[in-house]
């Protein structure tokens, strides 16, 4: 049986060279200026140093020894948990609301969480009384938290909901990695380079990969973070709506007299505004009634028959 190990070996150093070089001029296309690339950053990595070439000859012999011993019978590859974000709502009636949020924040403690925030309603005749609150807790606490807020109420609605965020975290760990890795290229480009505006277009690209490593970084922890700890949000009610109480008859009283004497000063106030209206256009007025009356005068009479003449006989 021959043995494949040199070949291998040569293949796995050929395949590193070759990736070094396409790194290398990858990351000068973006850095040359007017399509010019710059000789020895292409040569740093198409020629790697011997620092590097140590773990490379390290890495190739782990492959090695790993194609030489395939692993062991019944051994399966396991596969990663889905990573989700869970968030819950529920809704409880009972009585005592204030007792309930005392109850409330020691379940978030027990269960080592947090309690965001709190909104507490109150009318001010007493009608109505809620609380909504948003809570945080661990996820595997997710649970057993639901089941003792469950026991201070009367369940009124609830709801459960997870998304799955596995390949959006898988997306971004892939991403951050590729990003790091030109980080590094950039630098020994930068410490290679003998121009200063060489140095100084590797230095601009440098500062944008890493503000994009620390956004995409600061994504994946935010993610991470809601995967951990899921959100519960809780509202409190009281069970019916109390009956606003009755008004004393000598305070029904005033009001109705108040709301009289109002009416009666609103209705002398527009007439007196009628008034000044009519005193103001009163010329207008004077002049239109002489018109009529001397229209009236100057009409032609007819006169008036006389009983004492007698028709003419046929």
């Amino acid at each position: 049986m021959q043995d494949f190990r040199p070949l291998t070996l040569g293949l796995g150093l050929a395949g590193l060279v070759l990736m070094g070089g396409c790194a290398g001029a990858s990351v000068m296309e973006t850095t040359s200026d007017g399509g010019k690339a710059d000789e020895s950053g292409i040569a740093a990595m198409e020629a790697p140093s011997p620092e590097m070439a140590a773990p490379a000859a390290d890495m190739m012999m782990e492959s090695q020894r790993g194609i030489e011993s395939p692993p062991m019978p019944g051994t399966e590859i396991g596969q990663a948990a889905p990573q989700l974000v869970k968030r819950a709502t529920l809704v409880l009636t009972l009585t005592d609301i204030d007792g309930a949020i005392a109850q409330v924040q020691t379940v978030v403690r027990q269960a080592q969480g947090d309690l965001l925030s709190m909104e507490d309603i109150r009318n001010p005749e007493g009608t109505a009384h809620q609380v909504y609150m948003t809570l945080r807790v661990p996820q595997a606490q997710l649970e057993p938290t639901l089941t003792a807020l469950r026991q201070l109420g009367t369940v009124q609605s609830q709801a459960l909901s997870a998304e799955d965020v596995s390949s959006q975290l898988v997306d971004l760990s892939a991403r951050i990695k590729n990003l790091r890795q030109s980080e590094v290229a950039l630098q020994g480009i930068m410490e290679r380079s003998g121009e200063i505006s060489h140095v100084l277009e590797v230095a601009r690209e440098l500062s944008t990969v890493r503000d994009s490593i620390e956004r995409l970084s600061a994504q994946e922890q935010n993610l991470k973070r809601q995967v951990a700890y899921s959100t519960i949000d809780l509202t409190l009610q009281s069970p019916m709506t109390a009956v606003p109480p009755l008004r004393p008859v000598r305070e029904t009283l005033g009001n109705t007299w108040q709301t009289a004497t109002q009416s009666v000063q609103a209705f002398t106030v527009g007439g007196l505004k009628i008034g000044l209206w009519l005193l103001a256009y009163s010329p207008y007025w004077v002049a239109l009634a002489l018109l009529i009356y001397g229209g009236y005068r100057m009409r032609p009479r007819r006169p008036i028959p006389t009983d004492t003449e007698q028709p003419s006989p046929p």
